[in-house]
């Protein structure tokens, strides 16, 4: 790669891993423990996001699990959730019934009717795990497919993957559909990983703001793929600590880190890229963050320093290079 860096700006991405309970369709007591049996909380939360947006012109990369297109079981041909009956207590959820924790058929509407232009990227059809070692090529296909096959009556042609549970796979398949770029997961550093305090320290870099969260330029794989990896899960933190810095009214304190992150791909005209799922936007308090973040990442756009992308267009500027 060039030393001389050819992006004209450096750029924001901001993806959201969508998917309700789908997140969890195999660990029933943390799905049960952390979701509202209705599903309303999550669904404000995922308009509030969408809002916020909106508010600040910012282009979010809306991770969607394929069977949230329905809006309720329509008993398809093809059904994996099947294979879930008597394994699973989400099939009971699923299978027959039109529970708004699994089905929400207008939620692209609402995604393609903000201002502020919104990406819908492929998250799996059940969000079923791409791991090559347990999903058999065939099991892949069937996922690919089918999310297409919703998505197409919608207009809508996904060229992004977020894939679940951050395990890449079956990448020739992918490209093989027509998708040119995938998200991977940042790797920690190793005294973040250490059993040995590891998960003090990070708690303590974070409060203190010592590091920065990686940015990062582009880069094509052999697998003739973009690769945008993450900077920054919003959320990887203590939550309990969370709890305890929100009660001290110092929500956005441990968030200094993400910013300068933001101010270095602004001045290095690299890559800053940030996620959360919706649903973990719980209080006002997590709002208040949500809002800080994209406040700074406005800053540094109306500045022209930064430019809010998706993923998929940011794979274009590489691809295109």
């Amino acid at each position: 790669m060039s030393d001389q860096n050819p992006n004209p700006t450096g750029y924001f991405v901001f993806s959201l891993d969508t998917e309700l309970a789908w997140g969890y369709f195999d660990l029933d007591a943390r799905r049960e423990a952390t979701f509202s049996p209705d599903g309303s909380r999550e669904r404000k939360s995922i308009l509030r996001v969408l809002d916020l947006c909106n508010e600040f012109g910012i282009t979010g990369t809306w991770a969607l699990v394929g069977h949230l297109f329905h809006k309720k079981c329509v008993h398809c041909e093809i059904c994996p959730v099947l294979e879930w009956k008597g394994k699973y207590r989400s099939f009971e959820q699923i299978y027959d019934t039109d529970h708004p924790l699994w089905y929400w058929g207008d939620l692209v509407d609402h995604l393609l009717a903000c201002d502020a232009p919104q990406e819908v990227a492929f998250h799996g059809y059940t969000h079923d795990i791409f791991d090559e070692r347990t999903m058999s090529r065939e099991k892949a296909r069937v996922e690919i497919q089918e999310w297409l096959r919703l998505a197409e009556p919608l207009g809508i042609t996904p060229r992004s993957i977020v894939f679940t549970r951050d395990r890449v796979g079956h990448l020739d398949l992918f490209k093989e559909a027509g998708f040119t770029c995938y998200r991977s997961d940042v790797k920690l550093p190793i005294y973040f990983r250490t059993k040995y305090g590891g998960s003090l320290i990070k708690s303590v870099d974070h409060i203190l703001g010592l590091s920065t969260p990686p940015v990062y330029d582009l880069e094509v794989q052999p697998s003739g793929l973009v690769n945008l990896p993450t900077s920054q899960h919003i959320f990887a933190f203590n939550r309990k600590l969370e709890t305890m810095l929100d009660n001290a009214n110092l929500p956005t304190l441990r968030l200094r880190r993400i910013v300068k992150a933001i101010r270095k791909a602004a001045a290095e005209k690299k890559i800053v890229h940030i996620w959360a799922h919706p649903w973990e936007f719980r209080t006002e308090k997590d709002f208040e963050k949500l809002r800080y973040l994209l406040r700074h990442a406005a800053e540094e756009i109306n500045k022209g320093r930064l430019r809010s992308i998706g993923m998929a267009e940011l794979a274009d500027i590489a691809l295109t290079r």
